[in-house]
């Protein structure tokens, strides 16, 4: 079986977003308003939106950590596709939210350019090499 080599563009991408969502989600459990700006936790309810939310981060940090040190692209791409299907709802979320104090285009913006572009065109590429295989 032929080694396949992963691009670093796509190495370091996904390294960004697994360290992101490591930090994302510690930083959920001990310094929530750093997450979500003006996050109060005055209610059982919110504690666990920002908990359950936190979860999600670290468990996406640790697939994207697994899934690029096995060098497999699907596994890469699976965790990818789990990365953009949560930033694409999470940008509708974001900006229906208000929370972030800044006007709507930005946020789309961010989320388009920063996480969804990038994510699709990483996608495509370890789709490409898994049919090389």
């Amino acid at each position: 079986m032929t080694k396949i080599k992963i691009p670093t563009w796509v190495n370091f991408f996904g390294g960004f977003l697994a360290v992101f969502g490591l930090i994302l989600g510690v930083m959920g459990y001990f310094k929530p308003d750093m997450v979500i700006p003006g996050f109060t936790g005055d209610t059982d309810a919110h504690n666990m939106a920002i908990w359950m939310t936190s979860a999600r981060n670290i468990a996406m940090g640790a697939v994207m950590i697994y899934a690029l040190v096995s060098k497999n692209p699907a596994l890469i791409s699976l965790a990818l596709i789990m990365r953009l299907v949560t930033e694409f709802f999470d940008m509708f979320g974001t900006v229906a939210s208000g929370v972030m104090g800044v006007p709507s285009v930005a946020i789309y913006g961010a989320y388009i350019v920063l996480f969804i572009i990038p994510e699709i065109l990483a996608i495509r590429k370890m789709n490409s090499l898994q049919k090389n295989r």
